[in-house]
């Protein structure tokens, strides 16, 4: 945990909704706060599976534009460390439940995948085009 911040459930035990909060508010100030984000608890994505549930990916998707004269680039592929396998295979589950991301078949052109730790020591999954 970060230093000088505590973690707030707004939600319940089975199914958290953690803020983080100052540990310097007063308890009346901490109390206000907390009272807040509980009203308007509903407008936060608590998780993947929110972020996406109002959009339909027929109408919202990302799309890279590729040039019809552009020769397809292959990345050499780089080693990730097998100890992080687990955490990455939870975090690509993760993003494809939600349909975040979704498998493609056939394709000329890869990216390697780049693990990233967040502060939390969770991991965050980018791509170097």
């Amino acid at each position: 945990m970060e230093k000088g911040v505590e973690d707030v459930n707004l939600g319940t035990t089975d199914k958290p909704k953690l803020v983080k909060l100052s540990k310097s508010f007063s308890p009346e100030v901490k109390a206000k706060y907390v009272r807040l984000l509980s009203e308007f608890s509903d407008v936060f994505a608590w998780d993947y599976s929110m972020y996406l549930k109002v959009y339909d990916k027929y109408i919202i998707q990302h799309s890279i534009p590729i040039k019809l004269d552009q020769k397809p680039f292959l990345q050499k592929l780089r080693r990730i460390n097998p100890k992080l396998l687990p955490s990455i295979e939870k975090e690509v589950n993760r993003l494809f439940k939600a349909c975040i991301i979704v498998p493609i078949r056939f394709s000329d052109w890869i990216s390697n995948l780049v693990p990233i730790w967040k502060k939390t020591r969770e991991i965050r999954l980018c791509i170097d085009f």
